[in-house]
């Protein structure tokens, strides 16, 4: 795919192999969100914040900063030499968790208030936009970069209706089959939100590019793909491995109840029955079943 610099006959181009692998991570990274999420509204002091990390990692780290990243490791200008600042590119790692950590945590408070949400999701959007065009202004490719006002405009207004998307989902899935679908819902907004942002950018004509200094795209690569993979898969075990032990919590519960000498609650209506009143589908595990 290519995205056409306006200035004069300078191309940026994306690499089919990065595109493919910055979705991969934005649907991972979802996944592993949705996953932490789900926690949060129910954990209390450190539990509650351990998750709420755990998800702004994944959310903030994984699918939005490392499908930015990985998508700006693929992107090429004719035949010049693209390196990055580090602690510019730091900076806009730190600026996605931290606005996506402000955002879990404002609505996880209470997921039903939606000036609460519509509040987390603006402040969030405006920080994926931010850390965007953060992670941009630390590509060197020897001459100016600009950017077309109307599409960054663009990118900002789907940054903040996809901040808004991932909130409002998260504390609202229930099966594993939800979250799947949730995660794609989720990557696509976030790839477009990239994706139009970086269709906004212009690099400048010059002669003589000049030779920047900076860490070479190639070498880090595999280290952000390895780490960020790692830690996602990390989060999404420790989430799934908190889901069984509850749910062994809860029949262990039960179990016990049968052999109480008080009388034992006899649940009403069938099964079926009560996972649709939770809004369930009543043959996928539900990731809130015997939380604590």
């Amino acid at each position: 795919m290519t995205v056409a610099a306006q200035l004069a006959h300078e191309h940026g181009s994306d690499d089919i192999v990065f595109v493919i692998t910055s979705v991969v991570f934005a649907l991972v990274g979802s996944f592993a969100a949705l996953v932490s999420a789900v926690r949060i509204p129910s954990a209390h002091g450190a539990a509650r914040f351990r998750w709420i990390v755990a998800s702004a990692i994944s959310l903030g780290g994984g699918a939005i900063w490392s499908m930015h990243f990985i998508g700006m490791l693929g992107y090429h200008v004719d035949d010049r030499e693209i390196v990055y600042d580090l602690p510019l590119t730091a900076l806009s790692l730190l600026i996605a968790i931290v606005v996506s950590a402000i955002g879990l945590a404002i609505v996880g408070a209470n997921p039903r208030n939606k000036a609460r949400l519509l509040f987390a999701g603006i402040l969030t959007g405006a920080g994926v936009g931010a850390m965007h065009y953060t992670g941009m202004a630390a590509m060197r490719v020897g001459s100016s970069v600009r950017y077309d006002p109307k599409l960054v405009a663009a990118s900002l207004a789907i940054a903040v209706v996809a901040a808004l998307a991932a909130l409002w989902i998260a504390f609202r899935v229930r099966t594993v089959q939800h979250v799947i679908a949730a995660s794609a819902v989720m990557a696509a907004a976030v790839c477009g939100m990239h994706y139009t942002a970086m269709a906004a950018t212009t690099i400048a004509v010059t002669r003589t590019p000049r030779q920047d200094s900076g860490a070479d795209p190639i070498s880090l690569t595999f280290l952000v793909c390895v780490i960020a993979f790692t830690v996602l898969i990390l989060v999404i075990f420790a989430a799934f491995n908190t889901i069984n032990e509850n749910h062994a919590d809860l029949a262990l519960g039960r179990a016990g109840g049968r052999h109480a000498t008080g009388p034992v609650p006899i649940p009403t209506g069938r099964p079926a029955e009560q996972a649709a009143a939770r809004g369930a589908d009543p043959g996928s595990p539900d990731l809130f079943a015997g939380r604590r």
